[in-house]
């Protein structure tokens, strides 16, 4: 499982939990702890998202390199 799904699967039973309790300072806790999770599954998807649009795109067919100083 993918480290997103992860976390959006924490948040879930997070939030599964807080409506499950009936004590107002147990069910503020589990949706803190739900809110962290959600933090955390964004930061990971913009690093996930930054780290596919930093890779080189890659075109099909053959490439030729040439050396821009010997070009001249």
């Amino acid at each position: 499982m993918d480290i997103i799904a992860e976390f959006q699967k924490h948040a879930d039973e997070c939030r599964r939990m807080a409506r499950a309790t009936r004590d107002f300072e147990t069910k503020v806790t589990w949706n803190r702890m739900a809110e962290r999770w959600q933090s955390l599954l964004a930061i990971e998807a913009a690093r996930t998202r930054q780290r596919s649009e930093a890779r080189p795109r890659r075109r099909h067919g053959a490439h030729v390199w040439v050396n821009e100083s010997r070009a001249a």
